[in-house]
């Protein structure tokens, strides 16, 4: 057998793809070896002999025979038969008591193949034999006849045939002509004794198959190409551009200054609402809140009443960028200064990632953070979480891993304490946007590509006397509308209320009465602090959140304003040191979004309103 290999991928493969990949493949033919002797169904050859007759006939295709996407597909249709998770798939058993089959194997196979990086085609074909026979039962009167008894019976388990508006449909798919020749090889792969070549000779075709496949990969409707170099993305909580600005002006961000002489930037735009755990979840997951489902740090669940906070992954809907990357073999490392952000960042990932916040290094364990005795590993103590240190003690270990060539991939973000607390230029802020800026030239002496946005700005928030400008919504609506005619949710709530009294731009109303919902939008939008009020489902549609999610009424602040609930649910004695500054609003989604690369091919570049989930599309796609 003479094939052809996959061309090898454009650009080198981090090496912890190369070896990943070949450990993916190792286990998955030891699968094969290891289940391929039992019983295939009742037939006279083994599950593995069947497996290799049909990839031996589909490299004897006139038309297929040098697809080698095809030819593993034939060779791994029935890997869901083959794998330790089918055990738990349901057992197709006749009238008779006959034993023939798992069901929904193909669908196993196919998840299965998926997780591990290989390409969208080979997945498909292995996903869809059992369509493919259904589809020639419908289509082919002599082909249920030529079946053999066992495909018979376990066609009654699989849906019988396509019905016509099910043939219309699959006349649809360009890879129907493949999927249908894959299932005739499976039908024709049960003669005793054939000699075929060994499973050996398809081991290193599936490693160079993965290989390429797993050098680009697509995550809710957008292609990323699979990092080759070693690569940084900080995001800097509560990054307003007026930091930069500032800083510029009096020469004290020179690396900031290089990254963006040097590479790319741009004003972005933040989610809205614009809060960390929302504009975190979008950088990691490259799509608004109306695809990932988190629209908030705090949350009312409607079906129990309770207010609840967001500290984990339960709410996210879909899988992460860094998960993505992690499946296909490179080495993530997601450090967040708060540990709220952890659990999401670490979803999906699982041995061999690190993720751990800097708020509870001292806890750190190998099994569950993939590290260990970070504190006297960095050489600091866990900082507290009312400082800018959590912020630089996250860099410190990123630039650390780095230095030890640990990580592949580094998510690193950052804690907005100072950003609410020090306005921009005063020297609280200039000295912690130093002490950053003197870590990203470190960052960027290590990584060939570094990229850097923020989940929201940040705006003041008190009057002339600095005092905070509060309208407390809840109070001011039950006045006019009743006693508990309405609840408001604040979801910038997160653990660390210390330095914002859980005062935010955004909040959500729900109503006692579905009916007061006119009139109390129209009062909502009447009131001096109040930029915008939507109901729940234009606010979802306008600002792409999901809609199931959301209140019966959003409400926006203007620039100045914050918006509460009651008064007596907010803690203002540790706001009053400093004037309040804080965020969740229109007023505070420009951050900016820098590259430490420019472009390639700039001409090819979009034009486009960049946002901050942009990010990740930049580094990976879009640098030189």
């Amino acid at each position: 057998m003479n094939l052809k290999m996959p061309a090898v991928p454009d650009e080198p493969t981090l090496e912890a793809v190369q070896e990943n990949t070949r450990e993916a493949i190792k286990s998955l033919f030891a699968f094969l070896h290891a289940q391929g002797q039992g019983d295939y169904l009742g037939e006279r050859v083994t599950q593995l002999e069947h497996s290799l007759q049909c990839a031996h006939l589909a490299t004897e295709s006139a038309e297929y025979g040098q697809d080698i996407e095809v030819i593993l597909a034939a060779l791994l249709h029935d890997v869901g038969r083959f794998i330790p998770a089918a055990e738990k798939m349901g057992k197709m058993i006749t009238p008779e008591g006959q034993y023939i089959g798992r069901q929904s194997h193909e669908i196993l196979g196919e998840s299965y193949l998926r997780s591990i990086g290989f390409s969208e085609r080979v997945c498909q074909l292995v996903g869809a034999h059992v369509m493919a026979k259904r589809y020639l039962v419908a289509t082919d009167k002599s082909y249920h006849d030529d079946l053999s008894e066992t495909s018979k019976r376990t066609l009654r388990f699989q849906g019988g045939g396509f019905t016509e508006d099910q043939v219309a449909e699959a006349q649809k798919d360009p890879w129907l002509e493949a999927k249908l020749a894959v299932r005739r090889w499976d039908d024709l792969a049960k003669k005793p004794d054939l000699t075929v070549p060994p499973l050996e000779l398809y081991e290193e075709m599936a490693y160079e198959c993965l290989l390429k496949s797993r050098s680009k990969f697509r995550l809710h409707s957008k292609e990323y190409r699979t990092p080759t170099q070693e690569t940084v993305v900080i995001c800097i909580d509560g990054f307003d551009p007026e930091y930069l600005r500032s800083g510029f002006a009096r020469a004290l961000l020179p690396n900031f200054k290089k990254l963006i002489d040097n590479g790319f930037h741009a004003t972005a735009k933040s989610c809205m609402p614009s809060f960390t755990n929302p504009n975190n979840v979008s950088i990691i997951t490259g799509a608004p809140p109306s695809v990932h489902g988190i629209a908030g740090n705090f949350f009312l669940d409607r079906e129990t009443g309770e207010e609840k906070m967001i500290t984990d992954d339960s709410l996210l809907r879909g899988s992460t960028l860094l998960e993505q990357m992690y499946r296909r073999g490179v080495r993530i490392a997601a450090i967040t200064a708060k540990d709220k952000l952890r659990k999401i960042l670490a979803h999906g990932l699982k041995s061999g990632a690190i993720c751990f916040s800097a708020e509870r290094a001292a806890e750190c364990t190998l099994e569950d953070n993939g590290i260990a005795d970070v504190e006297k590993w960095l050489g600091q103590p866990a900082p507290s979480q009312y400082s800018g240190t959590l912020s630089l003690f996250v860099l410190d270990a990123g630039i650390k891993l780095l230095q030890e060539k640990r990580s592949d991939f580094l998510y690193l973000t950052l804690s907005d304490y100072i950003q609410h607390k020090y306005a921009p230029g005063s020297k609280e802020a200039d000295d912690f946007m130093g002490a950053i800026d003197e870590r990203l030239g470190n960052l960027m002496g290590l990584a060939s590509v570094v990229g850097v946005t923020g989940d929201h700005g940040m705006s003041q928030k008190s009057n002339e006397a600095g005092e905070p400008n509060v309208l407390f919504l809840e109070e001011a609506l039950n006045e006019k509308f009743g006693a508990d005619a309405s609840r408001v949710i604040c979801p910038i709530t997160d653990p660390f209320v210390r330095h914002h009294g859980a005062l935010g731009s955004f909040v959500r109303v729900y109503l006692k009465d579905l009916s007061q919902l006119k009139p109390m939008l129209s009062h909502c939008c009447s009131l001096p602090e109040v930029e915008e009020a939507l109901s729940g489902e234009d606010a979802a549609r306008k600002y792409e959140m999901p809609v199931d999610r959301e209140g019966d009424i959003v409400v926006i602040s203007k620039s100045h304003a914050v918006i509460g609930s009651k008064k007596a649910d907010h803690d203002l004695s540790n706001v009053k040191d400093h004037p309040l500054r804080s965020h969740g609003g229109l007023s505070e989604q420009d951050i900016p979004v820098i590259m430490s690369k420019p472009r390639v091919p700039a001409k090819a570049a979009p034009v486009k309103q960049w946002r901050n989930y942009d990010i990740f599309d930049l580094v990976l796609n879009w640098s030189s």
